[in-house]
């Protein structure tokens, strides 16, 4: 058995098949995946297949979608000058004034501020060395005013 760490017992099976629908979800994050969906991917009803992925995961399926929708975005900002609103539909959001709400909420920043601090902190290097790729605790340590 597989324990969270609320101490819940997980039955490897069911576990397994939390995993698959996670990984279902990652690879179908730029549409719309309704929760009926990714729960018949886990061979769970889509509230049981709900309530299990969020205890299992520390969030839910439409925050895991979410984190990913965004953590794709914060890449093609960095890798190049496609538009924000290009990149907003790329990434599976059809309005860019929610996808901007959202970047926000989640960055502190809005798309275009995020890709233009990203470019004044790392000059010409920031497509090949960008602010997303290093872990925020040495980016405070290193951005740090001293």
């Amino acid at each position: 058995m597989v324990s969270t760490a609320g101490g819940r017992p997980w039955d490897p099976g069911t576990f397994a098949r939390l995993c698959r629908a996670r990984d279902y979800l990652a690879a179908h994050y730029a549409r719309p995946v309704f929760l009926a969906e990714a729960a018949r991917e886990a061979s769970l009803s889509p509230f049981y297949f709900n309530r299990l992925f969020t205890q299992a995961f520390h969030e839910t399926p439409h925050e895991f979608i979410t984190r990913q929708r965004i953590d794709q975005a914060k890449k093609l900002l960095l890798a190049g000058n496609r538009s924000v609103t290009d990149i907003c539909f790329e990434v599976g959001y059809v309005s860019l004034g929610s996808f901007s709400t959202r970047f926000h909420s989640l960055t502190g920043l809005s798309p275009a501020a995020f890709r233009g601090e990203a470019r004044r902190t790392f000059g010409g290097f920031g497509v090949r060395w960008p602010l997303y790729y290093i872990p925020g605790c040495f980016q405070q340590f290193f951005l740090a005013e001293h």
